[in-house]
């Protein structure tokens, strides 16, 4: 048991040493912000600011199986988002059930118009759920930050993660959104 011990000791003293003999920075992140519902977006000085929500339009209830394949439009009332990002280091943090099967956000290009913002969406015969296209889908780099206990209700609780979502490559000038299970809300914002 000792020698397990020293060794263990050792080893973490080898690992501390070079992470500082090769100046490998440690990435440091928001802590959690107490309000698990919004969809937050780091500031330059690393503090998490919520992105307002906007409301989805679409005729079709996307909780309840399609009796059909179907293409349709998601629409955002307005031309613009009011939320002005800038494209370097572009940070969400979310919080998400402890399953996340499929991932619960994605990140989607908005088509503009004057007077609204849409989304295509499909939906396939016999499922529930809906799926965005991929031209208009950004691929995020998704990654747990810290799990948290979260109280619900008397000797009950539930396990939600913290999580930073990153785009994997520059956004172009124009609107986007985050987009979850629910079209109803719809975190948006633009770049310009």
């Amino acid at each position: 048991m000792k020698r397990l011990t020293s060794t263990l000791c050792v080893t973490l003293c080898l690992v501390s040493l070079s992470a500082a003999a090769f100046n490998i920075p440690q990435d440091s992140f928001p802590d959690p912000p107490s309000d698990f519902t919004k969809i937050y977006y780091a500031t330059g000085e690393n503090k998490l600011l919520p992105l307002p929500f906007e409301t989805g339009i679409t005729s079709l209830n996307v909780f309840a199986p399609a009796l059909e394949d179907k293409v349709t439009r998601v629409r955002v009332s307005g031309s613009k988002a009011e939320t002005v990002l800038r494209n370097e280091n572009l940070s969400f943090f979310v919080f998400v059930a402890d399953r996340m099967d499929p991932p619960p956000h994605q990140l989607v290009r908005l088509t503009g118009s004057k007077s609204e913002r849409s989304l295509k969406i499909s939906l396939i015969k016999g499922r529930k759920g809906y799926a965005p296209f991929d031209d208009d889908n950004i691929r995020l780099e998704r990654r747990i930050l810290k799990r948290l206990r979260v109280e619900a209700g008397a000797n009950r609780f539930l396990f939600i993660n913290y999580m930073q979502l990153r785009p994997l490559a520059s956004l172009r000038p124009g609107e986007y959104a985050i987009i979850g299970e629910s079209l109803a809300d719809i975190a948006t914002f633009r770049i310009k």
